[in-house]
């Protein structure tokens, strides 16, 4: 067999699979990360899930996540996911935009492949799913980063990557945490004690909101506006907050899958860049699965796809979508191998400790 996906997981969840293997009854939690074309290498493996997973559950599944992650879970949670997910698939590969595209057209293009793969008829198909509750991560802006003016935002935005630096934790003077969740059932689960955190139950009204702003991108697209009990908020992508995850569970007995287009973990969107910021929190009942470095080498380039696709293929979107189509298709055998592991019991041999 190939060995083209890596399995990670925390003590508990280890403990869990070594006995096990890999029940949906277990799995009470599927996570997602930000960042952009990234996901196009999951795609296979959210089919997969689909069928393995959210299909199989009759429990409650919490899908929680930021920016593209949640676009993803929205089309696993309408009633017929697999249809919703290849319809976002073909939508997100036929965007196109000019060499210099600004914040406008790229909102507009954004919101219209939400409108053509989820539009409002499917609302309440997330509302009212059987299974899939969505916590949906957004960053509210505070003091300067609440402005749309370029000068200003770019200032706030180079202040807050500056304390951060010096502390995660002084992010918080610039963004809260917003975050939207399943009125049904409240992720208390969730044990989150860096940044200050708001909930709000999602409803008719403000479901496509919240999913636009946790991919709201600062400078590169429009914030959203969210209006709530007399008060404006500027609402932006919430990987500023929470990027790829790194996040406080607090599960007894069941596993967090976490679906990764990396084997590591970057928790926000300022830490990017620092070598020195690693996850605080425990990852003891989190099952990772990402790319191997086999799988990567596989690849055109020898790396997934990311958003400065965009600007290295300017003007070739057939050549762009080439690659992206390359990185699918590995990222489907990722995911068959994947499966196979699972259903042979093979999971436990390949599994090893975070």
């Amino acid at each position: 067999m190939s060995n083209l996906c890596t399995i990670k997981a925390g003590k508990k969840a280890l403990s869990i699979i070594k006995d096990e293997g890999l029940k949906p009854d277990r799995v009470s939690c599927l996570m997602g990360a930000a960042g952009g074309p990234k996901w196009l290498v999951l795609y296979g493996m959210d089919r997969v899930l689909y069928k393995k997973i959210i299909k199989q559950r009759t429990k409650p599944l919490f899908l929680i996540g930021s920016s593209i992650a949640i676009w993803r879970f929205t089309a696993l949670s309408q009633n017929n996911g697999l249809k919703g997910i290849d319809t976002f698939l073909q939508r997100y590969m036929n965007q196109k935009y000019s060499l210099n595209p600004t914040r406008d057209e790229i909102s507009n293009e954004t919101d219209a492949i939400l409108e053509d793969y989820f539009p409002n008829s499917k609302i309440d198909e997330i509302l009212t799913h059987p299974v899939n509750r969505m916590v949906i991560i957004t960053a509210r802006s505070k003091h300067c980063v609440v402005s749309e003016k370029k000068f200003p935002l770019s200032i706030g935005l180079g202040a807050a990557a500056l304390s951060n630096a010096m502390h995660r934790k002084c992010t918080q003077f610039f963004f809260d945490r917003f975050v939207f969740y399943d009125g049904r059932n409240f992720p208390d689960f969730i044990q989150w004690n860096d940044f200050h955190t708001n909930y709000f139950a999602l409803n008719r009204e403000n479901l496509k909101s919240a999913i636009k702003a946790s991919g709201a991108i600062p400078l590169v697209m429009r914030g959203i506006t969210f209006n709530h009990n007399g008060h404006t908020y500027m609402l932006r992508d919430g990987g500023l907050v929470d990027y790829q995850m790194d996040i406080p569970l607090q599960l007894d007995d069941s596993i967090a899958l976490y679906p990764h287009y990396t084997d590591k973990i970057i928790p926000g969107w300022f830490d990017k860049t620092l070598f020195w910021r690693k996850p605080a929190n425990s990852f003891d009942n989190v099952v990772m699965i990402s790319p191997s470095q086999e799988a990567i080498e596989n690849m055109p380039l020898k790396k997934i796809p990311d958003r400065k696709d965009f600007y290295t293929f300017a003007g070739k979107d057939t050549e762009r979508l080439a690659y992206w189509a390359k990185a699918i298709e590995v990222g489907q055998k990722m995911a068959d191998e994947f499966a196979e592991l699972v259903e042979s019991g093979k999971i436990k041999d390949r599994v090893v400790l975070f």
